[in-house]
């Protein structure tokens, strides 16, 4: 694989690990502030080192200032932030230590990873892949110190990133290579003053290269029905809870790696994760603990799905396509009850590793696509199913816009935990392809 091929796909599949790293959960304890206050600093810190390196760093010898460079940050920053304000309106979503509903997606993450990016994408990745590190703790310190969940510090980071691929370019002088995948390999094509935003090649058709997928929207659950193993616990249904953010709004990122003309390896990370509080009308055993009728009760529930997999495009012409795919997800399962004063607690959290295969049908109208799309297993009382119908836009070579619907059920039995959630989900989403 050429290198500069394989530096491109390390970056993306290294954004993609930093999501769910910075998402996986932790729990905040008092000797750690410094976590928290090293996030708001770093969320201040990136964009202003990035916006103003551009005064030092005009590549003219009698010039200091880069002022395309401000230029760019200052397109590139305020389009995160106006879309980052719209999208916490519109989402409503209460935080996870229940302070507002300014929960998704996170501004601190978003600054952070829009400072960070800026740098990488204005700079080059000796500058910018170790402030995209710490634009990375920036987002595990929101989700540390119980600001934010999972997924809205993966939209956040998505957020600060897309808007610098859309309008920010490398220095004049630098070089921008961007991966090309064909019949007889892999290659490389080299431009100067080319972009790290959308090219406006909309008419050039050769096969795409890396992709970096970002979903968001609104999901609401059906039933979410949990029981301990260990103390053969009582059966019962978070969704008859209060639903204080039912819907909720959640998110998820997909890497794509062509391996081939028609081939590609594909990475997932989707969090979704939930609070709510209310009582039950029956005596609960969960965990070891036992939760009397009528006993007002916090509770807290989360589901991640990581899956790497291999897909096959077994059909592609101009009114159709045809994707079939094998993979392996690991399906992490999260439950916690507890009473209001936080005098009895009871958590159970374990994890499955699952196969799964795939299959998609399309149906092409010029630019305009329809899919019909499903993938999960089915292994004697435990199953995953995710279908859903999908229109997508092609707006031209390196950008792609899109929204879905999807069915998700799954009945997940570990030793620790029986889960069995069915909810419906509403996406849309933004592709970007190099």
């Amino acid at each position: 694989m050429n290198t500069v091929y394989r530096s491109t796909v390390i970056t993306l599949i290294a954004v993609l690990c930093g999501g769910i790293l910075v998402g996986a959960p932790a729990e905040s304890r008092a000797d750690d502030e410094w976590i928290r206050e090293a996030g708001d600093i770093l969320q201040i810190a990136l964009p202003v080192i990035g916006g103003g390196s551009t005064f030092f760093t005009n590549p003219e010898p009698d010039q200091m200032w880069d002022k395309q460079g401000t230029k760019q940050f200052v397109y590139a920053y305020g389009t995160a932030w106006g879309s980052t304000y719209l999208l916490k309106l519109m989402a409503g979503k209460m935080r996870p230590n229940g302070d507002n509903r300014t929960s998704f997606p996170s501004g601190h993450t978003m600054s952070a990873f829009a400072g960070a990016g800026f740098i990488d994408s204005r700079y080059g990745k000796n500058w910018g892949i170790p402030a995209l590190l710490l634009a990375g703790f920036t987002g595990y310190s929101r989700v540390h110190s119980q600001w934010h969940y999972a997924d809205d510090v993966l939209a956040g980071a998505s957020i600060g990133l897309i808007t610098n691929w859309i309008f920010v370019d490398p220095q004049p002088g630098k070089f921008a290579l961007f991966p090309t995948v064909s019949a007889d390999g892999l290659g490389v094509q080299v431009k100067i003053n080319g972009g790290g935003g959308a090219d406006g090649e909309t008419e050039d058709e050769r096969p795409r290269g890396p992709s970096f997928v970002f979903w968001f929207g609104p999901a609401k659950v059906i039933d979410n029905h949990v029981r301990s193993i260990a103390d053969n616990g009582t059966p019962f249904n978070l969704a008859d809870l209060e639903g204080i953010n039912d819907p909720t709004t959640t998110a998820s990122v997909s890497v794509g790696v062509p391996v081939g003309a028609r081939s590609q390896l594909l990475f997932n990370y989707a969090p979704f994760e939930a609070r709510d509080r209310g009582s039950y009308d029956k005596d609960i055993q969960f965990g070891g603990e036992l939760y009397p009728a009528g006993t007002n009760l916090d509770s807290a529930w989360r589901f991640y799905d990581i899956y790497a997999g291999y897909f096959y495009k077994a059909l592609d012409n101009k009114h159709w396509w045809v994707d079939v795919g094998a993979c392996a997800s690991l399906q992490g399962s999260y439950a916690a009850l507890s009473t209001e004063d936080q005098s009895t607690e009871s958590i159970i959290e374990d994890i499955a590793l699952f196969p799964e295969l795939a299959l998609a049908l399309g149906k092409k109208f010029g630019r305009f696509g329809l899919e019909a799309s499903g993938s999960g297993f089915v292994l004697k009382d435990e199953w995953i199913l995710d279908a859903g119908l999908a229109a997508i836009w092609r707006m031209g070579r390196a950008w792609d816009i899109g929204a879905r619907y999807s069915y998700f059920s799954r009945k997940i039995e570990t030793s620790e935990l029986l889960n069995e959630a069915t909810y419906n989900v509403l996406q849309v989403n933004v592709s970007r392809y190099w």
